[in-house]
């Protein structure tokens, strides 16, 4: 298999892990408001959806431990040469997100079998609230991994060194030579075509390099204290929640327009948790802006993509967001390839490559994927403006009570329209984040050729993943089908 098809075939792992963790994370907020709301108003319909919902994230979080090892597998089997950066940068942010793997399933137990074990129903509402931070926290740590692949911070300008249109990603807290060592081997491999990421896990290689330069990284809790990490991390976290919280408004919807009988039953859970959606909705496109400016500052390459600036020149809608100016004049590829023609350091070489020419045909090759992320940003805002305007129609159902009598099956058709076009948002989002940043996999430095497998990937092994992450989604959404069908006794649940 060729490295644009284990591209994809990464990208297939992680999105059908993604479904278990909107799961997880937006049914574990969603939960923990809807049992405060049944335990407040002692409302037993409250109760027994919130048993529900934790019955639906248990049996997702099985099928989501299976998927996420097997991304973290396809990291240190298909993508070795990551292992230099999960032994540094990543070190902390995965070590600490198995520490919350290990809370998250120890709690989730304890929610699911001790549900009316206490006479204080708070009691258990306090494991459902640590097991929903558990759960959050396990999605920063995660987010701040990708993040710094994003934006490398603790490089300095190291990166502006190879990319002079680039921006300084924070204090130099690498060892510089250590780092441009492992570039250099790198580039050297792939001009000779002789090898690939695999140099990074050959300890000869890293002993080598680390007696001669010492340390790599100063400070190991660099992934998590960058500007770019704070905003992905609160962006990513109301995405994933929103996908979560709009699944099972979408399913009560679903009930409701199907069994006129509970139908007024249905139509208030259903506007809680999507007033939830809405308000979360409102939220995010705001942090939007904040996200936007992040990407402005740190990725220079992407912003161009995502404005379609193939030549400088105003972008309207960011302009007037950062700048207050719709007229303001944005550096577009024409910059971007100008400046890399007139490099700064032309006679520096890497891996007996003239830094000059490293930066031009990368550029060149960002710009190449202009077209599909400037298309699949557009579509992304398009859905936002829809859902933003649903939005508004389900917040005006509480305020506006008498236009809304004997109309809720309106509202019910825009949760089920909610419960395809908030997934549809968030996939496209993350497909931005990450072919944006493109042809690096860390942006600016490491290459996915330097870092893929030297192996071959038969086509066998490529129908096994695929087949088995099928049918393990497969055995996950029938299962959750059954056990709701017919609840296990001792959750005391029956139907909503």
């Amino acid at each position: 298999m060729d490295l644009r098809g284990i591209l994809d075939l990464s990208a297939l792992g992680i999105y059908m892990h993604s479904i278990t963790v909107a799961i997880v994370i937006g049914f574990s907020v969603t939960l923990t408001i809807i049992e405060f709301l049944g335990i407040v108003k002692r409302d037993h319909n409250y109760m027994k959806l919130a048993k529900q919902i934790s019955l639906v994230i248990v049996i997702a979080f099985v099928y989501g431990a299976a998927t996420g090892t097997l991304v973290e597998f396809g990291l240190v089997q298909v993508w070795n040469g990551v292992i230099l950066g999960i032994g540094s940068f990543f070190f902390t942010p995965l070590f600490l997100e198995l520490v919350a793997f290990t809370i998250e399933a120890t709690l989730l137990v304890a929610l699911l079998y001790t549900w009316d074990k206490f006479k204080n129903p708070w009691i258990h509402w306090m494991i459902t609230i640590t097991y929903t931070a558990g759960a959050l926290f396990s999605g920063a740590l995660i987010t701040s991994v990708n993040s710094w692949m994003q934006a490398p911070w603790g490089t300095g300008e190291i990166v502006k060194t190879i990319y002079p249109w680039a921006p300084v990603y924070g204090p130099l807290l690498v060892n510089t030579d250590f780092l441009l060592s492992v570039k250099e081997a790198l580039v050297s491999m792939k001009v000779s075509s002789t090898g690939s990421g695999a140099t990074l896990i050959n300890p000869n290689v890293l002993n080598t390099l680390t007696n001669s330069y010492g340390e790599l990284l100063k400070d190991v809790w660099v992934s998590l204290t960058s500007p770019y990490a704070l905003t992905s991390i609160i962006h990513q976290l109301l995405a994933t929640t929103i996908v979560g919280v709009y699944w099972i408004a979408g399913a009560l919807a679903y009930n409701g327009l199907r069994k006129k009988e509970k139908r007024e039953n249905y139509l208030r859970l259903f506007k809680t948790i999507a007033l939830v959606g809405s308000i979360l909705l409102i939220v995010q496109g705001v942090e939007g802006h904040e996200q936007g400016l992040m990407v402005y500052i740190y990725q220079p390459t992407k912003f161009a993509m995502i404005a379609g600036l193939e030549k400088s020149g105003p972008y309207p809608a960011a302009g007037l967001t950062i700048f207050g100016d719709i007229n303001y004049v944005f550096k577009g590829f024409d910059y971007l390839i100008q400046v890399s023609e007139n490099h700064p350091n032309p006679d520096l070489k890497i891996g007996g490559v003239p830094v000059k020419e490293i930066a031009l045909a990368d550029t060149l090759k960002a710009f190449e994927k202009l077209p599909l992320v400037k298309t699949l940003y557009e579509v992304k805002i398009g859905l936002a403006a829809v859902s933003l305007l649903i939005s508004l129609i389900i917040i005006s159902s509480f305020v506006f009570k008498k236009f809304w009598r004997g109309r809720e099956k309106i509202l019910f058709y825009f949760g089920l329209a909610m419960f395809f076009i908030a997934p549809a948002m968030a996939g496209l989002g993350w497909a931005v984040r990450e072919i944006g940043r493109k042809p690096w996999t860390v942006y600016g430095l490491l290459y996915p050729e330097e870092l893929v497998t030297p192996n071959p990937i038969g086509i066998e092994v490529v129908l096994t993943i695929i087949g088995g992450l099928l049918l393990g989604l497969l055995m996950t959404f029938t299962t959750i089908y059954l056990v709701l069908k017919k609840p296990p006794r001792f959750l005391k649940m029956g139907e909503v």
